[in-house]
């Protein structure tokens, strides 16, 4: 779950509920995982064919010098009203709940992907992730989008500071991209986005067209039954934007239903998973 910051008690009631099952439970079973004792269940799925090489490289970082915006705006712009006024405290509010999550997702995906692999962030927020996919993509490129403008304009502005220059971004909405996305990425992720989607089937069939055959979608979200049934309540009540978690089972239907070829389910931490979706070849 991601949530906004401010005063009222519900957003006081989300912050403090995120770091204190990060402290409490996500940090302690990554220390576990690091001695070997399994605190989620194994894999289970379809087995991933090897992604096609070379990557397709760098391309849009070298054709955009700023940030495309939308002309018109998107039916859904109201959705992220509350993430446009804290795109400048953002990842200061969630680091401490999405770093052991996403670190554990990197980790997977760093032996799937090659390194010059053109990767598509889906909801990248103010864009911690993805300067850490562009750190590990360092011969390839990351793109950033995001509905929220604000949100992409931090994203840039972090990783031009940071001196990630192969990194490019626009404001759009995941289930209407750009045709000029077309089989342009080797690989999307999204983290602790997904749940956020108001129509999770028109950006799996958004994002399966985005692929190039043999490509990777990677969602990184909550998703076992328990925990969706314990937080969804409190996520319906204090997360703006937050529309459903699914269940593994959810995921599997969803992505076969979009196009997908193979689906796999990798828990990472308690509560959390990693969906990997590939295209077919």
């Amino acid at each position: 779950m991601s949530g906004a910051p401010g005063g009222d008690a519900a957003t006081s009631m989300l912050a403090g509920t995120m770091w204190w099952y990060a402290s409490s439970v996500l940090e302690p079973a990554r220390s576990l995982k690091r001695l070997g004792v399994a605190v989620v269940p194994p894999p289970s799925g379809d087995d991933l064919l090897p992604m096609p090489t070379p990557g397709l490289g760098a391309r849009f970082s070298r054709e955009w010098p700023t940030v495309r915006l939308l002309d018109v705006g998107s039916e859904h712009s109201h959705l992220v009203a509350e993430f446009e006024e804290m795109a400048q405290v953002y990842d200061a509010f969630v680091r401490p709940f999405s770093e052991p999550i996403f670190s554990e997702a990197l980790a997977v995906l760093a032996d799937l992907v090659p390194r010059d692999a053109r990767a598509l962030d889906a909801g990248c927020g103010a864009g911690r992730e993805l300067k850490a996919v562009a750190r590990l993509l360092d011969r390839g490129e990351v793109v950033g989008i995001d509905l929220a403008a604000e949100m992409v304009r931090q994203a840039r502005a972090g990783c031009r500071a940071a001196g990630l220059d192969h990194t490019a971004f626009a404001q759009a909405d995941v289930g209407q991209l750009p045709d000029e996305f077309d089989e342009a990425f080797d690989l999307v992720y999204c983290c602790l986005a997904h749940h956020h989607y108001p129509d999770p089937h028109k950006a799996a069939r958004s994002i399966h067209r985005a692929l190039r055959p043999g490509g990777i979608y990677a969602i990184t979200d909550p998703g076992p039954e328990w925990f969706n049934a314990t937080a969804a309540p409190m996520a319906k009540w204090s997360d703006p934007g937050w529309i459903s978690f699914h269940t593994e089972q959810g995921f599997r239907d969803l992505l076969l239903g979009a196009g997908f070829a193979r689906v796999r389910w990798q828990e990472l931490l308690p509560g959390f998973a990693l969906v990997l979706a590939q295209r077919a070849s």
